[in-house]
């Protein structure tokens, strides 16, 4: 993959890093994208040297996922899931959602593609075999679908639930996770969890963990672990962190690194990294001794890589830190508006 992004690099004059040496050398690669101005574009990291705008993407890309060589990009604006060949970095399609839906996450998982969206009637299921999208009807839904997780024959969503008064003031109520069955595309359970739910994880006990940014007044950042093993998952662990985290990722040890998506509407102001043990269920750096703080930006994604490097994009400022064992090793400088990224292995 590299020689790959060299040459495109050397063709386009588009590479910019603020370190060019290889003292973080890792196997495999990370992809990040800028979400900000007319359309997003993506950025590869390769032994830590940073290669920016390689590729355009679609208007306001929320998210990106990896699976098989192929990079999956929600792009809201578009209202379509873009497809990019990871080792040759050139599109190899696109998956066309409900016009007007707002996709906001994806999901892959026996052979399809699971969609979530803001102003849809639910989750959008993709088959890959007939080409044919299918929309798996939610109830209740205020906000619509956001978080999105495949686990086994399961996918696990968000259904969201926040109105707004008549000065856009948004209101948030407690939200619930659906579980889906992927081989009858049935909700299977509901389940309520808490304020403005962010994101999931699996850890590796096999129990789900989900994100609760709060309310944006009483209620601060708190993790719920839910034990997998009934028919309705059941909270067995509730974890306070403080502040508003909005995603977190977890390393080939178990511990998990939770990013705080910033105070103000746009992701400006206060930004952070805290910590916890998902084997032990300690929190070790919560919002009052964080691993890392931002005065400036919000944090809009992380990820880990093979070596559990800890990719934290700064979305306000523009630039990229890497942390290793809690440590800065290397800022770099990235495109537009860095948010979501993901680690892809060789």
């Amino acid at each position: 993959m590299k020689k790959v992004i060299m040459l495109i690099v050397g063709l386009m004059f588009l590479m910019s890093c603020s370190d060019e040496s290889n003292e973080l050398s890792i196997d495999g690669d990370v992809y990040l994208i800028n979400g900000l101005g007319d359309v997003g574009t993506l950025s590869a990291i390769d032994d830590g040297v940073i290669y920016n705008d390689i590729m355009s993407l679609g208007k306001y890309p929320n998210s990106i996922d990896f699976e098989d060589g192929i990079l999956y990009i929600v792009n809201s604006g578009n209202s379509n899931i873009q497809m990019i060949n990871a080792e040759f970095n050139h599109n190899v399609g696109s998956i066309e959602c409900s016009p007007s839906s707002s996709p906001m996450r994806s999901a892959i998982n026996n052979g399809k593609v699971y969609i979530t969206n803001s102003y849809g009637s639910g989750v959008d299921i993709y088959s890959f075999g007939d080409s044919q999208l299918k929309t798996l009807e939610v109830a209740d839904m205020n906000g619509g679908t956001d978080a999105i997780l495949s686990y086994g024959n399961k996918i696990f969503v968000v259904v969201k639930n926040i109105t707004y008064d008549e000065n856009w003031f948004a209101n948030y109520g407690i939200e619930r996770i659906i579980m889906i069955n992927t081989d009858t595309d049935e909700i299977e359970a509901s389940f309520e969890v808490g304020y403005n739910i962010s994101d999931m994880l699996i850890d590796n006990e096999n129990e789900l963990h989900v994100l609760c940014s709060g309310n944006r007044d009483d209620v601060s950042g708190k993790v719920m672990v839910y034990n997998l093993g009934t028919s309705i998952p059941t909270k067995i662990k509730e974890l306070s962190l403080g502040s508003e985290p909005g995603c977190f990722t977890m390393n080939n040890d178990g511990m998990v690194y939770v990013a705080v998506s910033g105070l103000n509407p746009d992701w400006t102001g206060f930004g952070g990294i805290m910590k916890y043990n998902s084997v032990t269920n300690e929190v070790l750096n919560n919002s009052l001794n964080m691993v890392y703080e931002s005065n400036t930006s919000g944090i809009l994604g992380i990820c880990i890589d093979s070596e559990n490097k800890v990719y934290v994009p700064l979305f306000g400022e523009n630039e990229l830190i890497i942390l290793k064992d809690d440590i800065i090793r290397k800022i770099l400088t990235t495109g537009n508006g860095p948010q979501g990224l993901v680690f892809v292995g060789n």
